[in-house]
């Protein structure tokens, strides 16, 4: 390399993991799009940017998310695809750039709502991480329908996906991989919460999502870009109100049944086990109803009922089974 090198492509040359500190100072030069030195130290870097084949994955992922969590991570993104770095960091992000232009009919721009979605996220790594890949999935998987629509079908799982190996290039733990992932395949959920939905809905959605509803909560929070007033305040509103329920039900003692039992469960109960009438009863109906709550069981007849009964349910759902 030239030895007439600008100092920004010499600290490249000399620390090729300082790349995105690099992105982070030239961005605001290459913004402007008036000729600039910046230019050309882009352009230096791009030619050597070969050299970040060499950086360790925990080096380049410290770097990325302090980045990701800055006020100007939008732009440190941009100049990072600039000069060519973008897409040997994060090649299922780069994608994102522009594509929208290849389409057979017209969708929107999912770079533009991807830097947008971030830029309204907290500096909270992982929920930045959800905000940058979200949309991943929907390279692959776009194409038009036999009625003339087009899709993404199942980009969301495509995107889970691809984060997975992400998070194994840059050497992320595989407890966050796991979060980020769930959250990305399954940010649609909590978006499609309707004010109909049901008490036992929301139970299945905390049962299944469980402690990741949180983050999934909170990308819902900040996963829209439409310019309508009315439309964001809905969607606002909206989670809020989900928001509430759930709260609602988190306050309910642990103790409260939630499952409406069929009619003579009781008296079956009873009958086919051979025993008297006693406190027995009133304990197994309050285990019948909190086993169905908790997907310990899925029959809801009374003869189904009283079978998984007799047949005992297991310790952690009935307590101490010599006290029944």
């Amino acid at each position: 390399m030239s030895t007439a090198t600008s100092p920004a492509s010499e600290r490249f040359v000399r620390d090729p993991g300082a790349v995105v500190a690099l992105a982070r100072e030239l961005a605001p030069a290459l913004a402007s799009g008036a000729s600039d030195p910046s230019h050309r130290e882009a352009a230096l870097i791009q030619s050597e940017i070969g050299r970040l084949a060499g950086v360790p994955g925990p080096v380049l992922l410290a770097e990325l998310e302090a980045a990701l969590c800055a006020p100007d991570a939008a732009a440190t993104l941009d100049a990072l695809a600039d000069f060519g770095a973008l897409v040997l960091l994060l090649p299922e992000v780069a994608a994102l750039i522009g594509f929208h232009r290849s389409s057979p009919l017209p969708h929107k721009d999912l770079w533009a709502h991807t830097l947008t979605v971030l830029g309204r996220a907290p500096p909270e790594p992982d929920l930045r991480w959800v905000a940058l890949c979200h949309d991943i999935g929907k390279i692959a998987t776009r194409a038009v329908a036999p009625d003339g629509t087009l899709g993404f079908h199942r980009h969301e799982a495509v995107g889970a996906r691809l984060f997975v190996g992400i998070a194994a290039r840059l050497g992320m733990s595989a407890e966050r991989a796991e979060r980020i992932a769930f959250v990305i395949e399954h940010h649609g959920r909590t978006n499609q919460f309707d004010p109909s939905w049901t008490d036992a809905a929301l139970r299945r959605l905390v049962r299944e999502c469980g402690p990741h509803l949180p983050l999934m909560l909170a990308f819902s929070a900040i996963d829209w870009t439409t310019r309508r007033a009315s439309r964001a305040a809905r969607i606002r509103d909206n989670l809020a109100l989900l928001e509430a329920r759930l709260a609602a039900l988190d306050a309910e003692p642990a103790d409260t049944p939630r499952t409406a039992l069929p009619p003579g469960l009781a008296e079956h109960l009873i009958a086919e086990s051979g025993r008297p009438p006693g406190p027995w009863v009133g304990e197994a109906l309050h285990v019948i109803a909190h086993a169905i709550d908790k997907g310990h069981v899925t029959g809801t007849g009374v003869d189904a009922l009283t079978a998984w009964w007799l047949a005992g349910p297991p310790d952690d759902v009935v307590g101490n089974p010599d006290e029944r």
